[in-house]
C-alpha cells in the first residue's frame, strides 16, 4: 500500500503532466468542491482528421494598403495558410502579439491548438488580461482556418455538426450620435438594403456612471426607433457598462414598455455580481425583456460564476476577446450546462463575419438576430466571396477553413508589423 505522501506525490505528478484536451477551468464535485478536472478529449480531434502534422512556421500581422486593416496569417512547413481580419484590439497590443502569440504557437504542430492554449494561460498567467487574450485569439482563430484548409473542411463542419446554414442578422450601430433624427435615419436606410429584421442601438453613456451622450437621448432613441419601425422590429439595446443596478432597472423598465428584446451589458462589466443583481430584479418583474453581456469577459473561472449563478440570460463572448474557437466552445458549454442563450459578440461586416457564421451555425441554444456592423468597414483586401446579408441573413461560406479566400496580390503591397 502506498503511503500518504506517495499518494499526494503520485497524484501532483499526474497534474503536471500536460494532457492534450485536459479540462481548462475547476468545476465543482457533487459536494460543492472545486476541483480541477480530470484529463478530458479534445472538442475536435484534429489528429484524427489530419494524419500529419502541421508544424507552424510562421505567424504573422500584416496592415493592408491604403486603409490599414490588420491581417493575421499563419503559415506551416508546406506552405498552407491561415488567414483571418486581426482582432479589433491588434492595434493596440502588437507588443504582446510578438512577445507571447508568436512564440507559443511558431514551431508547434497545429493540430494540438487546444493544448497550445492551455500551456500559454499556464505559462503566461502573469500578463492574463483581455489585451493577451486578445493578441492570442485572433492567432488561434486563424490557426482553425489553417487546419480547416489543410484537411478541407469547413470550420463549421469540424465543430459540428452543421445545424443551419443562414444565419439572420441585426443591424448594429456603433455610435452614440446625439442626434437622434439622424441615427434613425441612418437604420432606415441599411435595413431597406438589406432586408435585416433587426437592430441594436446604443444607449446611455459607455462606462457613464447614468449618465446620457444628451440629456433624454436614450428614451427619446428607443420610441423612435419603435414608432419608426413598428412592433414588427425586433430591437436590441447597448449600454456599454452605462447604468448602476437601480438606474439599471428603470432602464429596464422602459425598454420593456417599448417592447426592446435584449438589454446589453447594462452594467460595468467587471462588477458582475451588480450585473447578476439587475437580470435577477427583471426576472422577478417577469419581463420579457433579457440581459446580455460577456464581451469582455476572458478568464473561465468568471464564466463559470456568470453561467452558474444565471448572471445574464444570453451569453455574449467574443471569438477573440475571450482567447479563441476552443476557449469560446468551453464558454458555450458552461452556457448551454445553465440552460442560457447564445448570441456572440462580433462587431464586423461582409468577410469578416465569417467565424461568427461557423459558431453560429454549430450552436444548439443560438438566440436571436446576430450581429452585423450597419456602418460597414471597407474590407480593403482581395478576397472571396463577397459576403452581405440577403433579405437580413447570410449564407454559411462552403470553402474549408472559415471558406474565405483571400488573394496572393495582398502580401505583395501590404506592410508586415
Amino acid at each position: 500500500m502506498l503511503s500518504r505522501r506517495a499518494l499526494i506525490g503520485s497524484a501532483l505528478a499526474s497534474v503536471a503532466a500536460p494532457v492534450m484536451g485536459q479540462g481548462i477551468v475547476a468545476t465543482r464535485d457533487a459536494r460543492g468542491r472545486l476541483r480541477f478536472p480530470p484529463a478530458s478529449p479534445p472538442p475536435v480531434d484534429f489528429r484524427a482528421l489530419i494524419d500529419r502534422p502541421v508544424v507552424i512556421r510562421g505567424v504573422e500581422l500584416w496592415l493592408t494598403q491604403p486603409g490599414q486593416t490588420p491581417l493575421i496569417r499563419v503559415i506551416d512547413q508546406d506552405g498552407a495558410t491561415g488567414v483571418v481580419r486581426g482582432s479589433t484590439k491588434a492595434d493596440g497590443t502588437v507588443e504582446l502579439f510578438k512577445k507571447f502569440a508568436v512564440p507559443r504557437f511558431v514551431g508547434r504542430d497545429a493540430r494540438d491548438v487546444f493544448d497550445l492554449v492551455r500551456r500559454a494561460a499556464r505559462e503566461d498567467y502573469e500578463y492574463a488580461g483581455l489585451p493577451y487574450w486578445s493578441a492570442l485569439g485572433q492567432v488561434e482563430v486563424a490557426i482553425w482556418d489553417l487546419l480547416g484548409q489543410v484537411a478541407g473542411m469547413r470550420c463549421a463542419a469540424m465543430i459540428g455538426p452543421v445545424l443551419r446554414e443562414t444565419i439572420p442578422i441585426y443591424m448594429s450601430s456603433n455610435r452614440r450620435d446625439p442626434d437622434v433624427a439622424a441615427e434613425i435615419a441612418h437604420l432606415q436606410a441599411r435595413v431597406a438594403e438589406t432586408g435585416a429584421r433587426a437592430v441594436k442601438v446604443k444607449i446611455g453613456r459607455r462606462m457613464g456612471y447614468n449618465t446620457d451622450v444628451a440629456a433624454g437621448r436614450t428614451a427619446a432613441l428607443i420610441a423612435g426607433v419603435r414608432r419608426t419601425f413598428g412592433d414588427a422590429m425586433t430591437i436590441y439595446a447597448d449600454a456599454n457598462g452605462a447604468y448602476d443596478s437601480v438606474i439599471g432597472l428603470e432602464i429596464a423598465a422602459m425598454l420593456e414598455d417599448h417592447g426592446v428584446a435584449m438589454l446589453e451589458e447594462p452594467c460595468p462589466f467587471e462588477d458582475f455580481e451588480m450585473t447578476a443583481q439587475l437580470t435577477a430584479r427583471i426576472r422577478r418583474r417577469r419581463y420579457r425583456l433579457k440581459v446580455g453581456g460577456g464581451e469582455n469577459d476572458y478568464a473561465l473561472e468568471r464564466w463559470r460564476w456568470l453561467t452558474s449563478h444565471r448572471a445574464l440570460d444570453v451569453i455574449q463572448p467574443d471569438p477573440m476577446y475571450a482567447g479563441g474557437v476552443a476557449r469560446n466552445l468551453a464558454i458555450m458549454a458552461m452556457g448551454r450546462a445553465a440552460g442560457l442563450a447564445y448570441n456572440p459578440h462580433f462587431p464586423r461586416n461582409g468577410a469578416d463575419t465569417a467565424p461568427m457564421l461557423h459558431l453560429c451555425a454549430t450552436a444548439p441554444k443560438l438566440w436571436g438576430y446576430q450581429e452585423y456592423r450597419s456602418r460597414e468597414d471597407v474590407l480593403d483586401f482581395a478576397h472571396t466571396p463577397m459576403l452581405a446579408p440577403r433579405d437580413g441573413a447570410i449564407s454559411l461560406p462552403t470553402g474549408p477553413g472559415w471558406g474565405i479566400g483571400y488573394d496572393p496580390s495582398i502580401w505583395r503591397t501590404a506592410v508586415r508589423t
